[in-house]
């Protein structure tokens, strides 16, 4: 499964990425209700430790202009998540 969060890739370039029934979910262009079991689904394999999201930084939500000109810098090594 591939779970675009961001919507700046296509399926036709994970293509080579997925598994031959592997999923491509994204953001963009369609609304998260219609993907609600992928997305269950993604929230138990973190739940269960099989999959561990990469978190470069953490900022309150009163930081978030310091959380995007961190984003803006290109070097982000995984999310940035903003607490609220």
């Amino acid at each position: 499964m591939i779970f675009d969060a961001v919507g700046k890739i296509t399926k036709a370039s994970c293509k080579n990425a997925l598994a031959k029934n592997g999923k491509y979910i994204t953001v963009n262009g369609s609304p998260a209700s219609k993907h609600i079991e992928d997305l269950r689904f993604l929230s138990e394999l973190t739940q269960n430790g099989i999959y561990t999201p990469v978190i470069d930084r953490v900022y309150p939500l009163e930081q978030i202009v310091d959380a995007h000109a961190y984003v803006d810098t290109g070097r982000k090594k995984g999310n940035v998540v903003i607490t609220i």
